[in-house]
């Protein structure tokens, strides 16, 4: 007798998390490989293949995967009858190669879905479902237009627009059709904004340079800090817009009031306070206490930039950037211009605004003896069981293949921190230490897995003979590790932001779940990496 719903929705996360081999074992140890006559095991199976799927290299295996996911979501959609998973199905068998199968299947959801049959889904569901069947079948122009209603019938549920617009392009590129009428459909462009704090408060021809900007570039969503001069100009004209505003401030919200908003004037304060009641979401990074420290405004601007870019690829959409610096030359124009070279190093597009200083603002202070540092803790756990015996049988071979991808990969801050099965490393970005967890991934042997947690942030620097790094940057990892299935790399969001800054293929990360067990105000939001 297979295990209760509980043990597939534990299968579910682990998949999600990245373990897929993990989640599969679970799935065969629950006893459920075997079981055809229940429709939420089959639809989760299905569900697994399809992932193994999407992460196979070669064409033959891919396809593989996707007909035994077909098979899965068939027997599931024959016993409930739901569209769900027949759409899968149908969707599926194109995937793996048979588009006569496709057809046949997606043309009987539609005869369900024209009898009337009652169904559990959303009514934007509903309709795309009908959406993805039409185009399954042949009648593309049918399904641009009943996409386009579907969409109408939600039309801010952005998440679900770019599942499914995902769905479909996987669909239009196995028919060899063009991809593009797609692009119509897509949600709004989200932006990552900055600039000096300097601006004139009434200039009016920067002001509609920035609303100009953002009509022609359809910005939906806005990502930046909130000092004054070009960060409250700019988010002025984004809730003009009836965009969503989020911001990311380098300190508690009052001390950056403070230092970096009425310090320029009350006239900037009142802005201030009336753009901050509207905002969408409010987050600090970096010291509490101290909105000028160069460190917390490089995290918080690595923090809105990897967020913009995260946002716009969960909605299948784009990012762009909006600089008002003081020079068109990025070169010398100042504190802001690093975010300029560090958006175009990956090739995205933005756009710098010229607006001359019209006053003085302070002089950034000295940082203090503190680094930013992407942290990773590493364990090795086998794959057969967690046994002592099984530990010392494979150890030796398992840390000579770690011990080779960490002098082969990137190079840590400091010489590792080892501890047993487990090494402590630290990184300048998060890209470099993305890097390493896939490098030491791929170099353990089958008979070995390992367990990958990761965080970035403000670490201070420890004495000789102690820890090399402190603070709870350098802490979390651990903590963070004892969550991670075998197979799996967690990251922090910081992390998995502030990774995207500056790469143009980025790993990919996905948001899994808060990190249980942590007595604080703000929960520990973690990302799995897909290395």
């Amino acid at each position: 007798m297979h295990k209760s719903s509980p043990s597939l929705l534990s299968i579910v996360a682990h998949a999600r998390s990245g373990a897929l081999d993990h989640a599969w074992r679970l799935f065969q140890e629950a006893g459920l490989e075997g079981v055809e006559d229940d429709a939420a095991v089959l639809s989760v199976r299905g569900r697994l293949f399809k992932d193994r799927g999407l992460a196979a290299v070669t064409l033959d295996e891919r396809q593989g995967f996707y007909r035994q996911a077909a098979e899965a979501y068939g027997r599931a959609g024959a016993i409930s009858g739901a569209t769900y998973p027949l759409i899968n199905a149908a969707t599926l068998a194109l995937l793996a190669g048979d588009a006569g199968q496709a057809r046949r299947r997606a043309a009987d959801v539609l005869a369900r879905l024209d009898g009337g049959e009652a169904e559990p889904d959303t009514p934007y569901y509903t309709a795309a479902t009908r959406a993805e069947a039409l185009l399954l079948t042949g009648e593309t122009g049918r399904a641009r237009e009943a996409l386009a209603e579907a969409m109408a019938l939600a039309p801010r549920a952005w998440e679900d627009h770019a599942s499914t617009l995902s769905q479909f392009s996987l669909i239009l590129e196995a028919l060899n059709e063009d991809i593009g009428w797609l692009d119509a459909l897509r949600p709004p462009r989200s932006l990552h904004f900055a600039g000096h704090m300097a601006v004139a408060p009434d200039d009016v021809d920067v002001a509609g340079e920035v609303d100009a900007f953002l009509k022609r570039e359809s910005i939906g969503f806005g990502f930046g800090a909130l000092a004054a001069g070009a960060d409250i100009i700019i988010a002025e004209a984004l809730l003009a817009h009836g965009a969503e505003l989020h911001l990311l401030l380098p300190a508690a919200v009052e001390a950056f009031r403070r230092a970096s908003v009425a310090a320029q004037g009350e006239g900037w304060a009142m802005r201030f306070d009336a753009v901050l009641a509207r905002a969408e979401t409010v987050q600090t990074f970096g010291h509490p206490d101290d909105p000028q420290h160069p460190l917390a405004v490089r995290l918080a601007a690595e923090a809105a930039m990897g967020q913009a870019l995260t946002h716009a690829r969960t909605l299948a959409s784009d990012a762009v950037q909006l600089l008002i610096l003081e020079e068109a030359d990025t070169v010398s124009a100042g504190g802001s211009a690093w975010m300029a070279h560090a958006w175009q190093a990956a090739g995205r597009r933005g756009q710098v605004i010229v607006a001359p200083r019209a006053g003085v603002t302070a002089a950034m202070p000295e940082a203090p003896a503190a680094t930013l540092a992407a942290m990773l803790e590493v364990q090795i756990a086998t794959d057969i069981d967690d046994s002592l015996a099984s530990v010392r049988r494979h150890a030796d071979t398992a840390l000579s293949s770690l011990v080779r991808a960490i002098e082969e990969g990137p190079s840590p801050l400091a010489p590792p921190s080892w501890r047993g099965a487990s090494v402590q490393l630290a990184f300048a970005t998060p890209g470099d230490a993305a890097e390493a967890a896939r490098r030491i991934v791929a170099a353990l042997p089958e008979s070995a897995a390992c367990r990958i947690a990761g965080a970035y942030g403000l670490v201070l620097e420890g004495r000789a003979g102690g820890p090399r790094f402190l603070g709870p940057t350098a802490a979390l990892p651990a903590d963070i590790l004892r969550s991670t299935p075998p197979g799996a790399v967690l990251v922090t969001e910081l992390f998995a932001w502030a990774m995207q800054v500056g790469e143009a293929r980025p790993p990919r990360a996905e948001y899994v779940g808060d990190l249980p067990g942590m007595d604080i105000e703000t929960p520990v939001r973690l990302y799995t990496l897909k290395v």
